[in-house]
């Protein structure tokens, strides 16, 4: 499967990113342009996004699964494009039982919040409300 495409528009050339290549600890960085791709909590899951890299370069990318931080999107001979998920405020909430997990997902979902599981914590962005509800 091609991983880029190019399309042209009045500025120049945008190149379309659509897979993920690996991590980039996996990549020899070693005199190449490594281009960050800043992203927020709520970019991670879209399908299509359209952003520019940290060297003014605009790209389109255009994935099935959401992006993680340190994903390499590109690797050319003189750079490599990688995401860059930038910190957030973030709610860390460690569920007793399947009860609250139950609860939980409830209040989310009513609020279609963004939702990450990490070793058994579910992980939010920041929400005051939210904050208050979850301390009740």
């Amino acid at each position: 499967m091609l991983h880029v495409d190019t399309i042209k528009n009045r500025r120049g050339e945008i190149l379309i990113l659509k897979g993920v290549l690996g991590k980039l600890q996996d990549f020899d960085v070693r005199g190449k342009r490594v281009e960050l791709v800043r992203i927020t909590w709520d970019e991670v899951g879209k399908k299509i996004l359209r952003k520019t890299t940290s060297e003014g370069r605009e790209i389109g990318i255009s994935l099935d699964s959401p992006l993680q931080h340190e994903d390499v999107l590109y690797a050319g001979k003189e750079e490599i494009i990688v995401i860059e998920l930038l910190p957030t405020k973030s709610l860390v909430i460690k569920p007793q039982c399947m009860r609250e997990m139950a609860l939980l997902c409830y209040h989310l979902g009513n609020r279609h919040t963004s939702v990450f599981y990490q070793d058994g914590q579910i992980v939010i962005p920041y929400d005051n409300i939210l904050e208050e509800l979850l301390v009740k």
